[in-house]
């Protein structure tokens, strides 16, 4: 069973659960103490002749997250270097095998695009000589702090991020993909990605990530991706629906960094290996389950049951909802490749009455409900998906907490030959309130949970995550 997150997190976040933000273009000018300079923008295109024109139709997976725009992540390296060293010697590492890995996954280098074909029909088409937009950065912040998992405040981490372009400056379709390689000199270097969602799921990009990293590093062959939207068939016209739901009348072309609230914050939490166990005892332990208890179902229903508690001050019978994501390509009749490129992902929902969750049971009703939607979507997984956008809907007027990422990903596992990184943050999270899950990297089976909230919200998380955990000990 493969769960997977949403790379921002779902959009129909409740209004209770978002922070005001603001528009604004990360540049030198705009960020007062610590100073990011410009080194250089570069045009990275696979090697010339290497990759023909195609256009790639975009699916009825890819249109749910045709609104979401730009998901954020950065990979935080140590690594000692001087800012002469990394110009003349990391650099043109880094772009040489940007291109190499662009031959493969050469969709990330085109645009998205009205189809010619179709009326409500959308591509990725890539023309020979597309490009993706690469940034290279000096910056003065503390890398220390940035890569720490205490609370930062999360405007800090926005100018290690490049902006895709806007649909306007093109003109003949809207990039999908920005990179920036960022140096803390003789500290480490950040590795941020920028990327819409439109394009691909969170599977298909770590294995970009990783096909890039590991040429670099100079190890192995890249795995190419399955790049055939054919495989994806649709029966129930589930193109049309999402189509009337989430694209039809809408505007895609701003993709600038939203800026948040001066006190919000990001920080990070792990659920260790131990602690993992003691969950799964408890969840079993309260009888009959009709579902796996799984790292995923407790990890999930734990921190549910922490957001509620730090978001609600009394007892209350308001719906709360969760939402996380899974893959369907194993799943689907007949199955999809393991590596398919593009979303291949649907939406898992639960609701609880916010008393169920807080109650001294809450931990053991989310896993249940969790599991138990789980197993719903094991045996069809398509099967409520005509009622999406009804319930999206019906979330968005309600408290509704959404997931980003995945413990499976491995995304300490990425590599460009400087070791393992030191920290993986998922920023895009700021915009919807979701929370991002990923595999620990302090040790094997564990899970590290990252989010944003105003600093009164997360320290009253936090202590009800630690204080649960003592409970176990």
């Amino acid at each position: 069973m493969h769960i997977l997150g949403f790379g921002s997190g779902i959009t129909c976040q409740a209004q209770s659960a978002r922070l005001a933000f603001t528009t604004t273009q990360v540049t030198m000018s705009s960020i007062s103490s610590p100073e990011l300079r410009i080194i250089g923008r570069y045009q990275v295109s696979p090697p010339p002749g290497t990759v023909d024109d195609s256009a790639l139709s975009l699916t009825y997976f890819d249109l749910i997250w045709m609104p979401v725009g730009s998901v954020e992540r950065v990979f935080f390296y140590p690594l000692a270097v001087s800012v002469s060293h990394f110009i003349d010697s990391v650099v043109p590492t880094l772009k040489s095998s940007l291109s190499a890995a662009l031959r493969h996954f050469y969709p990330l280098a085109g645009k998205i695009r009205s189809s010619a074909a179709s009326s409500d029909g959308y591509e990725i088409h890539y023309a020979d000589g597309d490009s993706v937009p690469f940034t290279v950065a000096e910056y003065s912040g503390d890398f220390d702090d940035l890569s720490g998992d205490y609370p930062r405040p999360v405007n800090d981490l926005l100018p290690l991020f490049p902006e895709l372009p806007p649909y306007s400056t093109d003109g003949d379709g809207l990039r999908v993909l920005a990179l920036q390689a960022t140096l803390f000199p003789e500290c480490g270097v950040a590795v941020g990605f920028t990327v819409h969602h439109a394009a691909c799921d969170g599977s298909s990009l770590i294995r970009f990530y990783s096909a890039w990293a590991a040429a670099c590093a100079g190890a192995g062959v890249v795995v190419p991706p399955v790049i055939d939207r054919t495989v994806i068939t649709d029966p129930d016209d589930l193109y049309s629906v999402f189509y009337n739901a989430f694209v039809k009348g809408q505007s895609f072309q701003s993709m600038m960094h939203q800026k948040a609230p001066p006190d919000a914050v990001l920080q990070s939490f792990t659920i260790g290996k131990n602690h993992i166990q003691k969950l799964k005892e408890l969840v079993t332990q309260s009888g009959d389950l009709s579902f796996r208890c799984s790292t995923v179902v407790v990890a999930f229903a734990y921190v549910w049951v922490c957001h509620v508690k730090a978001r609600l001050t009394e007892i209350s019978n308001k719906r709360i909802f969760m939402a996380f994501a899974a893959d369907c390509r194993p799943r689907l009749k007949p199955p999809i490749p393991a590596g398919f490129f593009g979303n291949c992902i649907i939406a898992c929902v639960v609701e609880a009455k916010a008393w169920v969750l807080t109650n001294e049971n809450g931990v053991v009703a989310a896993a249940r409900l969790i599991g138990e939607a789980i197993e719903v979507f094991k045996d069809n997984p398509l099967k409520a998906a005509k009622e999406l956008p009804e319930l999206f809907k019906t979330m968005s007027e309600a408290d509704l907490l959404s997931v980003a990422g995945s413990p499976m990903f491995k995304v300490y596992d990425v590599n460009f030959g400087w070791g393992k990184p030191k920290k993986v943050e998922v920023t895009s999270i700021a915009k919807t309130g979701a929370i991002s899950v990923g595999q620990s990297r302090q040790e094997e089976g564990g899970v590290e949970i990252g989010l944003v909230r105003l600093k009164a919200e997360m320290q009253r998380f936090e202590k009800h995550f630690y204080d649960g955990l003592k409970m176990f000990e």
